[in-house]
Parts: C-alpha cells; structure tokens; sequence
C-alpha cells in the first residue's frame, strides 16, 4: 500500500474540507489543488503527489500550482510551483492543458483543469461601456423629440 493510498484512507471519512449537505447526492470538497470540487481519490489535493491547482490572478489571467517532483515529502514550503498565465481564455486554456498533460503531470485532469481555467477568465472579462446616446441629427428628428418631451409632460 503506497503512501498516498493511507493518506486517503484516513482523510476520506473526515477532513476539514468536506461540505455534505443532505439533498445534494454527492459529497464536494474545497481543498485547494481539487479542480471539480468532487470528494474522491482521483481529484483529491491533500492526497495525491501530482496536484494542480488553479485560482484567479490579479487583473486578468489564473495562477497555477503543481507540486515538484524531486522534494521531500516533509517539505511544505519549496515544494510547489506557481506559474502565472494571462491573456484570454483561449490562450490560458491551451497553456494549462500544456502544464496539465502535454509535459506527463497529470493528463487525467486535463479536462477539468481547462474548463476551472476557462471558467476563471471568462468571470474576469472586462466590461464593455455603455454606448452613449446620440442626439437627434436633423430638424424632423429634434422636432419628433420635442413633440414626445412634450407629451410626457401632459401626462
């Protein structure tokens, strides 16, 4: 039985991130390095050597985290990686499935690791200005207005 097999086994049952609520059906997590938020072995972030977090960056863009591979397991401080990628969600998208499989990490979460990327950017969109209203060009034009501002005041 490997190390990360007996981790899950006394995590599983009870941790400080597991969110059941009856009428749900399934049992969510929040630790940080689970993309689908799923309580299970595969997504876990406490468990798993190979973990991949991402969260929003400052202005636009996702921070994502991986764990290195050549560091002792005691230590904490050195032992991950944050990599940050801005631009749009297509571009972020295409660099986290690099990170995620294409360089051997974890090709299993490839998947999800795009659509919690995308998601983030899509959330972070600039918002477009309103379009300022233009004023009537012609005389037919300023004479319909006056004849409608007019009419609101009678009312």
């Amino acid at each position: 039985m490997s190390t990360q097999d007996l981790q899950w086994l006394l995590v599983r049952k009870s941790n400080s991130f597991l969110v059941k609520q009856k009428g749900l059906g399934r049992v969510f997590s929040r630790e940080p390095g689970n993309l689908a938020s799923l309580h299970s072995y595969k997504h876990s972030g406490i468990v798993n050597d190979k973990a991949i977090g991402i969260t929003p960056a400052e202005g636009r863009g996702v921070i994502v985290t991986t764990r290195k591979q050549k560091v002792s397991p005691r230590t904490v401080k050195g032992a991950r990686t944050q990599t940050t990628i801005k631009g749009g969600a297509r571009r972020v998208a295409g660099a986290v499935a690099n990170i995620a499989a294409k360089n051997g990490y974890r090709a299993d979460l490839r998947k999800d690791a795009v659509a919690r990327a995308t998601a983030i950017v899509n959330t972070q969109a600039r918002k477009r200005p309103v379009p300022k209203v233009r004023a009537p060009r012609g005389a037919n034009a300023r004479k319909m207005q006056l004849a409608k501002a007019a009419a609101v005041q009678q009312e």
